[in-house]
């Protein structure tokens, strides 16, 4: 119930191949102004003074911006749930409004708990509370879509720059715009491609490890079935399901074995694939685990403990925190929670929350200056799609937000000694093909539209 379908990435190191540093017009060097009051990273800021105001009924005030954040931090069945959506939302807002707000319009956070499986009520409380989502995700956001008038996304006319999107019906539906896209009909080979280079031996035979109680899990396992045919040279075993609740992973390691695999692909919660690893190492097994940036994350660390050492490779799209000295975008996104939000939840998702936010912001902003200083739903969804090339500020690997498909560039993290470690690229060696990260051209696969569970929660009177 995590974000299973997170794909992120991630660039932003400075200077040129010479290591001269770039001026800009102020002479002040990219090193300067990343992390200043001024820029986030090496974007500018988006925030500052103005005299903007929020189109007539568009949301319930037109002298700021009400913007609700989608998460599912009171949940019983996950405590905590999204909480990095909440504290990095907090945080930004803080540092944008400190600067005078989006073009003088100031945010004020609203929060759309759903718990889960309360999303509907969320929806309600969105549908009269605020002129735009942004920067939030839920585990089951399908929900969004309840076809009530009140508390249906498209029926209340509103739009969403989401940190992320989990089911068919949200990743495919429209009035969002996506900082990351992470659409279920598209996929990168990219990851694939560098797991056989990398292990040669252990990919041969990869057997899928997920719960089958969850839609959105049985998605991404779809997406991988398509994407092992692509690439071809993994012999793709029958996959192994679990139930949401396990108590003993004993079994789940014997099958594992028995199957023949030298390696998984786990599709689950990082607490979950650290006992199925403890299981397996019990019984010997030394193959690799093979898993979505969700599990890079320290509940695996702490419940792994020893066992975890260079036997799980974790696709990543984003830096890695252990790397905010090369990537000042990174350190910036700490250490504004740090300030604002001491004892806050410093997470992947919460940088790619950050990452939404600052693409609202950058196109409000821009709205701002095309339309007489008026802010309106419409105009943030044309312009966040308009931009091509997005990293926000060097925190992630370049993405088209407007362009339905994932970014082409990846990395792989494993674990060292206890920590998170880069595998590969090597940061400056022969495939870092961008900041860190291997860019292969040509790499997304179209998933066939009869192995997409669903067609997406697409409102055909919508513009975009």
């Amino acid at each position: 119930m995590c974000a299973l379908a997170l794909v992120a990435g991630a660039c932003g190191a400075s200077g040129d191949e010479d290591g001269a540093v770039e001026e800009d017009e102020s002479g002040q060097s990219e090193q300067e102004r990343a992390g200043s009051a001024d820029a986030w990273g090496d974007l500018e800021s988006p925030c500052g003074e103005g005299e903007a105001t929020v189109a007539e009924g568009e949301g319930p005030a037109t002298d700021k911006l009400l913007l609700g954040v989608a998460n599912d931090r009171t949940a019983e069945v996950r405590p905590d749930l999204h909480a990095e959506f909440w504290d990095g939302a907090t945080a930004f807002a803080e540092w944008c409004n400190a600067q005078g707000g989006i073009a003088g319009l100031p945010i004020e956070l609203v929060d759309l708990d759903g718990q889960v499986l309360n999303v509907e009520a969320a929806m309600t409380k969105a549908c009269t509370g605020v002129f735009a989502m942004v920067g939030g995700g839920y585990a089951m956001d399908d929900l969004e879509f309840s076809g009530k008038e009140g508390s249906d996304f498209h029926e209340c006319g509103l739009i969403d720059v989401p940190a992320y999107a989990v089911s068919v019906d949200k990743a495919l539906s429209n009035g969002q715009v996506q900082p990351l896209p992470n659409p279920s009909n598209a996929k990168g080979t990219q990851w694939i491609d560098d797991f056989k280079k990398l292990y040669p031996e252990e990919s041969k035979k990869t057997i899928v490890v997920y719960s089958k109680d969850l839609p959105s899990l049985e998605a991404i396992k779809v997406q991988w079935d398509v994407l092992v045919d692509e690439v071809g040279g993994i012999e793709n075993l029958s996959p192994i399901t679990y139930p949401l609740v396990v108590t003993d992973w004993g079994p789940y390691a014997d099958a594992v074995i028995d199957s023949g695999a030298t390696s998984i692909f786990w599709i689950g919660e990082p607490g979950n694939i650290a006992s199925l690893l403890q299981a397996l190492q019990q019984k010997e097994w030394d193959g690799i685990v093979v898993a979505e940036a969700n599990i890079y994350d320290d509940v695996f660390l702490e419940t792994a403990g020893a066992v975890a050492n260079d036997n799980i490779i974790v696709r990543m799209a984003f830096h890695t925190f252990e790397e905010a000295d090369e990537f000042p975008a990174v350190q910036q996104y700490l250490d504004n929670l740090d300030e604002h939000v001491p004892g806050g939840k410093a997470a992947l998702l919460g940088m790619q929350g950050t990452s939404a936010f600052l693409l609202f912001a950058t196109a409000a902003k821009t709205c701002a200056e095309k339309n007489d200083n008026v802010i309106d739903r419409n105009c943030i969804l044309t312009e966040a799609a308009a931009i091509e090339n997005w990293t926000a500020g060097g925190m992630h690997a370049p993405t088209n937000p407007g362009v339905e498909e994932p970014p082409e560039c990846g990395m792989f993290v494993t674990v060292k000694d206890g920590e998170w470690t880069r595998l590969y690229p090597e940061l400056g060696g022969e495939d870092d093909d961008e900041d860190g990260f291997h860019c292969p051209p040509d790499s997304i696969v179209k998933v066939p539209d009869d192995l997409v569970p669903g067609e997406g929660a697409v409102d055909p009177d919508r513009e975009i």
